[in-house]
């Protein structure tokens, strides 16, 4: 009898992060990287300007963007080099749980980076904070991370027996999280801005909710046929 495939899915997260937890490669590689960028945010705009709070979202948004390409880059890249990728195609396991897996594992690495690099930035950028807009920004993560996860889970897949895989893939991914990283830095600025813009921080937030589940639907549609072509 095969296991059901919430017990499949556990089983591949707690590999994937048991993997993570000895190795440390992506989840340090990623927090280096976004510490690096905000320093250079830093240099190139604290000094030309008193206040960056209007540029806040934006610098933070840009470089969690760029952050995520290192761990979606990083997606697959163990079963390839320690060969166990066939071995988890030809397993008893369905194609979205595999993706659902990734997906999950994904959104847990980039919470992980922004716990330290959010507050970092916005005691680097923004003036006069409230507390109580770390929560709402906490919201504009999982949102934006759940989207990115689902595009990058997706997309990692469909380029992982390209040769230029590591050319291909940002290529691909950029592009495709355009729309999130503009929502998700509206929405950090409605609520870090000189102005609490409640309504348009949801409108946003919103945006990011459709966004995930359009490419959830449309990973649906294709996953199962994206690893066996």
């Amino acid at each position: 009898m095969s296991a059901s495939p919430l017990r499949q899915m556990r089983a591949l997260l707690v590999k994937d992060l048991r993997l993570e937890l000895r190795t440390r490669e992506t989840a340090v590689a990623m927090g280096l990287f976004a510490l690096v960028g905000m320093m250079i945010f830093q240099f190139a705009i604290g000094t030309r300007t008193d206040d960056a709070t209007p540029f806040a979202g934006g610098i933070i948004w840009a470089t969690l963007a760029l952050t995520a390409v290192l761990g979606v880059g990083r997606t697959w890249v163990p079963e390839r080099e320690q060969r166990v990728l066939d071995a988890l195609l030809t397993a008893p396991v369905p194609r979205l749980v595999l993706m659902l897996a990734r997906s999950v594992a994904l959104v847990l690495y980039l919470l992980t980076v922004q716990v330290v690099v959010v507050p970092m930035a916005i005691v680097f950028f923004v003036r006069d904070a409230a507390f109580s807009d770390l929560g709402l920004v906490a919201v504009v993560c999982v949102l934006a991370d759940v989207a990115i996860a689902v595009v990058g889970a997706l997309l990692a897949s469909m380029s992982v027996f390209s040769r230029a895989r590591e050319l291909l893939l940002p290529v691909l991914l950029l592009p495709s999280i355009i729309p999130v990283v503009i929502a998700a830095a509206g929405a950090t600025h409605a609520v870090l801005g000189p102005g609490n813009a409640l309504d348009e921080y949801w409108r946003y937030c919103v945006f990011l909710g459709v966004y995930a589940v359009v490419f959830g639907l449309v990973a649906f549609a294709t996953f199962d046929h994206v690893l066996d072509d």
